[in-house]
């Protein structure tokens, strides 16, 4: 082993000082050495000075060097490194001269010694101060190309932690100042490795490291007693590893080559040829160190699986030992139960039994351990996938999703575990789904479940009921439980648990039980009420009007009014109301105005409750006849058919109709029968209008009851006629009520037909009523807090409105506003609570956070502990800058987060949460908001580029729908699999719903980008990762995105890639179909004169806009599209589809034509336009013999019309279908059975024939109300008049009424204008018997309102209207002429008093003027 070791090492070793030659051929390395000639080449010591300053420099200079010659210079603000540099100093001195030849001294003429002047240097040094090149600006130095290493690492991770436990110092990753890859500080005896770098530069980077913390240490190398230079350090360092790394299998070449070479001195490699031994010697023990350590925590990271294939693989290891099915077996044991020590022995055993051949052994030990792997709660998740994910604890048994689904619905409670070891509150279905890990159930409930499965109980522990259950829903067992009712859980026990608390069913599953007798009984109770309803509310009616009526008597006679009204409903209930009857008799004959009215009005109310609990309660056979009452204009449905019912969006309901009579009914009284009684021979005591379109007949056989509409044809049955109308919303159903989104005055709110009571309000809303109009009540104009009378809607508000002095609120043209919009008020209130208190939301951009420069915008979102917190991107740099995390004010919570809502972000709410409330100890996990789509999203390509580059062009939306693509795709392939995958094995189409959903190019990138990241995982197949790499060159480091990663269980996600590639595979052998069309054509016609017609043809790029223009032409127009084909090799057209005779049909010309009839038309033409036809909605009209014939599609089926010629309705229905079914199959066959055939069919617009249908319908209502008209007597027509204080309120301030015109202007003059800020009026009240009888204003204001009147046709036709008119300006003429009258001598007297007034004035004026003193003269002035 360790000469093959020695042998490789060489092999490696001596590639590397061939590759380091060739360097040197190379004309860089030329331009490299002139270069390097200009560097100074430092001693060891300056050397190690230089090192300990700054371990990372490589080129040191002087700062005039550095500008003089390389034309560089030193950055501001940089400390220099501190070396010794020489400074020699010269001294002169005389000395004997010595003859060189001889040694001996020169001597002069004189005989004495010659003396001479010599020059000698002492040596000295200084401190001087040098830079590193990455401490200079300026010209790049020529290099030997170092390229950086981006190389993935097999079990980098591993690699990584091995490399860290072999090195002799503590290495820590950060940021380096320069362009150094790392450093080795022998001051601090540690290593530093950039942080940033890719995972083969790491890994080679802490190699090289390493080999200086062991070679060159300063301080060992001098108790070594040895001494290296620089290049000699890094050659030894590089080499080693180079060496290390080649036999990892990583190539380093690209960088380690040219490395070594620019610190070789030359190209002999003196330095790598003298240290060639301490390179092969260290790499070889750095190699034995990191294979002990790579094993130790191979071992320490092993799944649960991966040690049971290495107990298979050492048993093994001579001979094949277990079948398929029992290494199967024992990884699966493995894998389940994650214990290492019941692995190991089951392993042990089990070999050992195999050896011995001992098949009862065998049985014996297999079935022991399926039987243990059975035993758990959930076959598609076992324990070593619980503690992988984080929680460890022992108390619960692991979970997936669906089995929380399916063990919460049989009533276990089910708890959310979360990947920092914590289980959060037994789960709500809701909660259920919202948490995105794995669940537990308790290992003792479950431990319960198993001896209560294997009937190993004792029946005195359960409380076992007597009664029968049966199943409710969950509403009901909680109404129910709060009666006191005993509730019971649903569970797989043979008896029932009893529910203890009301939590229990909050949280717990859909259904429950309870005993049959509790459940009839509480319905017995509902019908009653439901019966009683009318009756109560007669009985308190009647009670009130007998304290009314006879206060003393009331109170002398009744002691609990409550007790009374009981005793009143228990008698009408009896059916004992003729002493009731009697006594409201005498109170009509005994009293007079209101009270008799009010008496009246309830011996009706008896008498027709009375007769319509006969009709609907009794057991006589009786039938009963009810019609329409008066109804607003606007919903009157009166004589019309149910289709105008529908199309009006109304419905037929009791609460609009009156019980007008009942009879007994007898076998002759069909509904035919009883409709042609009562038009020809009706009975005299039938006080109604004849039986007529949009009556109701009731049916009493004695067994049921049948609600029958009389419709243009025939009748229909009402199932719903008798179910209460909600005329108002209550407090319980309010919240959930879907409403009308307004806005007044630009406030938001909900709009109400219906009256709601501040009661019914939930707190944190206002409600107002708006008033209509005298005109038109149903057209607000005024919004008040409670309006009676003239009620348009109640409205409920975000925020209160100023209603002024007044108390309403002018609304005008532009006062109320509808956005469109529906939301129901839980919606609605929860939409303005974002908008007070949170400033984020899912779609929120441009956002700025404080300490953070530019904008963000939100791309995920999740809740904790009750509160929404966004994962922000920024908007410039995307996915190249770090995350940050804000809550819904906008105030940040987390930053520097690269895997979304990860650890770094939980730790920091933990925080966040801790500072709000420094009792807050729950720890959350986050779940994000998730939205399920379905859409067709295949033609969808992937965005391959960074957010930066989307932003530079426009394409910032392709990149956010291609991200959450992504994660959708991820999300349904987890689906796929969890739902195709039956424990052993994935179904063959697994693949096929995502594919068809999002495309097989997203399918395969997130399946590679999820290999990918899981590239150190061994459970992924070699292969498998090489096609990841290849076709997703995954994010590396912090721009990982985990919402793009597949979980499910490698084992299952292998099987799906292999399936994918398949298909994959398979598409890619099919021959491509070649581009067939150049363009689309539709052409219609304008058929405007039938002797001449026009076509218009438009032309289209794509066959969707040409499908939308062709669907957008009315069916009865001729039209048609066709396809205009390439001109390779001639040019041709076809029509694909045409409309005849009012149906869309394909045309099969181009199976006739050679060449057309080819993949391309077949699968891109013909086959999107057969699906288009078939989901669109049809709605044709014919002209057809006697009559016309109308069918459209709907959501049953086909629903068809026929009418005859006056447009009158004959016939119709609804033809349901199953599936597809062309519209003209049905159409024929609908015509066959009414005589007719499609051929006589002429297609014609279906507009006109439903305007004519309407037309002629409101014609036949309008005859039907003259024929009742006539049949009743004419009323004598009346006029009256009216004086109202306030003309537009006046039910508001003085009212007088039945006055004649004169009267009334003498009211109109006594009311003071002053009083009110409303207008007087007087107006007429007239009495004719028309639809316009009733009040209308005169005079307002002084001003008589003839043209307004007059505008109303009716009105100008009346003799009595338009004499009203015409004494009122008689009146006010003559009282105006009377006026001037009275006002002439005044106005005589007032200027008489002017003219006193003025000559009062000049008197005055003269009086003041002979007062004043004059001025004495002086001289030379003259008098005058």
């Amino acid at each position: 082993m360790a000469d093959k070791r020695a042998d490789q090492l060489k092999e490696i070793t001596e590639r590397l000082e061939q590759g380091v030659k060739d360097i040197f051929t190379s004309e860089m390395y030329t331009k490299y050495l002139l270069t390097m000639s200009k560097f100074h080449n430092y001693s060891f010591n300056n050397t190690l000075l230089i090192t300990m300053q700054r371990p990372d420099a490589t080129l040191v200079a002087g700062y005039n060097a550095w500008k003089n010659k390389f034309n560089r210079y030193v950055k501001k603000g940089e400390k220099g490194i501190q070396i010794i540099a020489p400074a020699p100093v010269k001294e002169r001195e005389e000395r004997e001269k010595i003859d060189k030849d001889t040694g001996l001294t020169v001597l002069n003429e004189n005989g004495e010694p010659e003396i001479e002047v010599v020059e000698r240097v002492i040596p000295r040094f200084r401190v001087t101060t040098v830079f590193d090149y990455a401490q200079t600006d300026g010209e790049p130095l020529p290099t030997l190309e170092v390229n950086e290493l981006t190389a993935r690492v097999k079990d980098y991770t591993l690699l990584k932690e091995a490399i860290e436990q072999v090195s002799p110092v503590p290495i820590r990753f950060g940021e380096i100042e320069g362009s150094a890859k790392g450093y080795y500080s022998h001051m601090d005896k540690e290593i530093c490795v950039r942080a940033d770098m890719g995972e083969s530069q790491t890994i080679k980077t802490m190699i090289h490291e390493v080999a200086h913390a062991m070679l060159h240490d300063s301080d060992q190398m001098k108790q070594r007693g040895e001494k290296k230079d620089q290049l000699t350090k890094e050659t030894e360092a590089e080499s080693i590893a180079f060496t290390v790394c080649s036999a990892l299998g990583i190539d380093t070449s690209d960088y380690s080559f040219p490395y070594v070479a620019s610190w070789a001195s030359g190209k002999e490699l003196k330095e790598l040829k003298d240290s060639m031994d301490t390179i092969r010697l260290t790499a070889a023990d750095f190699l034995e160190k990191l294979e002990t350590a790579v094993a130790e925590r191979s071992v320490e990271r092993m799944t649960a699986m991966e040690y049971a294939e290495k107990l298979i693989e050492d048993k093994e290891q001579e001979k094949t030992i277990f079948d398929n099915s029992q290494r199967n077996l024992i990884v699966n044991f493995a894998y389940k139960l994650d214990d290492r020590a019941a692995t190991e022995e089951l392993a042990n055993n089990l070999a050992a039994a195999v050896v011995a051949e001992n098949t009862e052994e065998i049985n014996r030990l297999m079935w022991e351990a399926e039987e243990k792997i059975e035993n758990l709660p959930d076959g598609m998740i076992g324990l070593s996938e619980m503690h992988e994910y984080g929680y460890l604890k022992d108390d619960v048994l692991p979970l997936t999703k669906e089995g929380a689904r399916e063990w919460h619905r049989l009533g276990e409670r089910i708890y959310p575990l979360f990947q920092d070891g914590t289980a959060g509150d037994f789960a709500s279905q809701e909660e259920i789904e919202q948490h995105d890990g794995i669940f537990g159930i308790k290992a003792d409930a479950w431990s319960a479940i198993l001896l209560e499965k294997n009937e190993e109980y004792l029946e005195d522990e359960y409380a076992r009921p007597d009664a029968a259950l049966t199943v409710i829903s969950r509403e009901q067992a909680l109404r129910l439980f709060d009666e006191s009712k005993q509730i019971y859980l649903i569970r797989i026990s043979p008896w029932p648990v009893l529910v203890t608390g009301r939590e229990e069913i909050e949280r717990g599953s859909d259904y429950f039980q309870i005993a049959k007798e509790d459940l009839e009984k509480d319905k017995q109770k509902a019908m009653e009420n439901s019966e009683k309803a009318p009756v109560e509310k007669l009985a308190a009616d009647l009670d009130d009007f007998a304290f009314d009526f006879d206060f003393y008597h009331y109170k002398d006679s009744v002691e609990d009014r409550e007790q009374a009204v009981e005793a009143l409903k228990e008698q009408i209930q009896a059916g004992d109301v003729q002493p009731i009857r009697e006594w409201l008799q005498v109170a009509v004959e005994e009293s007079e105005g209101e009270s008799a009215e009010k008496a009246v009005e309830l011996i009706t109310r008896l008498d027709a409750l009375v007769k319509e609990q006969k009709l609907l309660s009794g057991n006589e056979k009786q039938f009963g006849i009810y019609q329409i009452t008066a109804r607003d204009t606007e919903h009157d449905y009166r004589f019309m058919n149910l289709d105008f019912v529908k199309r009006h969006g109304m419905e037929v309901n009791r609460a609009d109709y009156e019980l007008v009579y009942t009879a007994p009914l007898t076998e002759k009284d069909t509904l035919e029968a009883i409709y042609e009684r009562f038009n020809i021979q009706r009975p005299a005591d039938f006080t109604g209008h004849s039986l007529s379109v949009s009556d109701v007949v009731v049916l009493n056989d004695g067994k049921s009851i049948k609600a029958c509409y009389v419709d243009s044809i025939g009748f229909a049955e009402l199932p719903d006629f008798f179910k209460e109308r909600k005329m108002d919303l209550q407090k319980e159903t309010i919240l959930d009520e879907q409403l009308q989104e307004i806005e007044i005055f630009d406030k938001p709110g909900l709009f109400s037909n219906s009256r709601l009571r501040d009661e019914d309000v939930p707190e944190g809303l206002y409600r107002y009523d708006l008033r209509g109009s005298d005109y038109d009540p149903g057209q607000p104009i005024l919004v008040e807090k409670t309006v009676i009378v003239n009620h348009a809607a109640s409205v409920l508000m975000a925020e209160e409105l100023d209603l002024g002095a007044d108390g309403r609120l002018e609304l005008g043209e532009e006062g109320l506003n509808f956005t469109g919009g529906l939301l129901t008020v839980r919606e609605f209130m929860k939409e303005q609570e974002e908008k007070n208190n949170g400033l984020i939301h899912g779609d929120s951009y441009n956002i700025t956070v404080e300490g953070h420069i530019g904008t963000w915008y939100a791309i995920d979102e999740t809740e904790v502990g009750g509160e929404k917190f966004f994962l922000l991107e920024h908007e410039e740099y995307g996915d190249e800058a770090a995350c940050i995390a804000v809550n819904e004010q906008g105030k940040l919570v987390a930053e520097d987060l690269w895997n979304g809502f990860d650890e770094d972000f939980q730790d920091a709410v933990k925080e966040y949460f801790a500072e709000k409330n420094p009792a807050f100890q729950k720890e959350a996990q986050a779940a994000p908001v998730t939205e399920e789509s379905r859409t067709d999203d295949s033609d969808v390509p992937v965005y391959y580029e960074s957010f930066s580059y989307a932003a530079e062009n426009g394409e910032v939306d392709l990149y956010r729908i291609s991200r959450q693509l992504n994660e959708d795709c991820r999300n349904a392939i987890e689906e796929a699999i969890a739902d195709n995958f039956d424990g052993m094995h994935l179904a063959d189409d697994a693949t096929k719903s995502v594919g068809e959903q999002f495309g097989m190019e997203r399918m395969g990138y997130i399946l590679a980008y999820t290999l990918n990241y899981n590239n150190h995982d061994g459970r992924y197949s070699h292969s498998k990762k090489e096609w990841a790499d290849t076709t997703c060159k995954g994010e590396r480091g912090n721009n990982i995105r985990p919402d793009w990663i597949v979980r499910s269980h490698p084992a299952v996600l292998n099987g799906f890639v292999d399936m994918y590639r398949k298909d994959l595979a398979a598409e890619q052998q099919r021959e491509p179909e070649k581009p067939f069309v150049q363009q689309f054509y539709v052409v219609t016609d304008l058929q405007t004169n039938p002797m001449k017609i026009p076509m218009k043809i438009e032309k289209f790029g794509n066959l969707d806009d040409a499908m939308s223009c062709y669907q957008q032409v009315p069916n009865f127009h001729l039209k048609a599209l066709g396809v205009e084909k390439t001109p390779d090799p001639l040019p041709g057209s076809l029509d694909i589809v045409q409309c005849k005779n009012g149906i869309d049909t394909i045309v099969e010309d181009y199976k006739k034509v050679p060449g057309w009839d080819n993949p391309y038309i077949q699968n891109h033409v013909v086959a999107l336009v057969a699906e288009a036809l078939k989901v669109q909605d049809v709605a044709v009209a014919y002209k057809i013999k006697d009559g016309y014939f109308h069918i459209q599609t709907s959501e049953d089926g086909c629903d068809y019309t026929l009418y005859n010629k006056d447009f009158t309705v004959m016939d119709g229905g609804i033809i349901e279908v199953d599936g597809y079914r062309p519209v003209q199959e049905v159409m024929e066959e609908v015509l066959a059975e009414h005589g007719h055939s499609i051929s006589e069919c002429g297609v014609i617009s279906t507009a006109y024939l439903q305007e004519q249908s309407y037309r002629a319908e409101t014609q036949r209502a309008e005859a039907m109300k003259e024929k009742l008209a006539a049949e009743k007597p004419a009323p004598e027509a009346s006029i009256s008049f009216y004086v109202a204080e306030c003309a537009e309120f006046p039910v508001m301030g003085e009212f007088h009424d039945n006055l004649t015109l004169e009267q009334a202007l003498e009211v109109y003059d006594k009311i003071p204008a002053e009083r009110m800020k409303g207008i007087k009026s007087i107006g007429f009240s007239l009495e004719d018997g028309s639809i316009y009888s009733g009040m209308s204003d005169l005079m307002v204001g002084g001003e008589v309102q003839a043209e307004i009147v007059n505008h109303i046709q009716h009105y100008r036709e009346s003799p009595l209207v338009q004499k009203a008119i015409s004494d009122m300006k008689t009146l006010l003429e003559k009282r105006q002429a009377s006026k001037e009258l009275e006002e002439r001598p005044s106005t005589r007297q007032s200027v008489r008093e002017a003219l006193k007034n003025r000559k009062k004035a000049q008197e005055q004026q003269s009086n003041q003027e002979q007062e004043k003193p004059k001025k004495a003269k002086k001289k030379g002035e003259m008098e005058l």
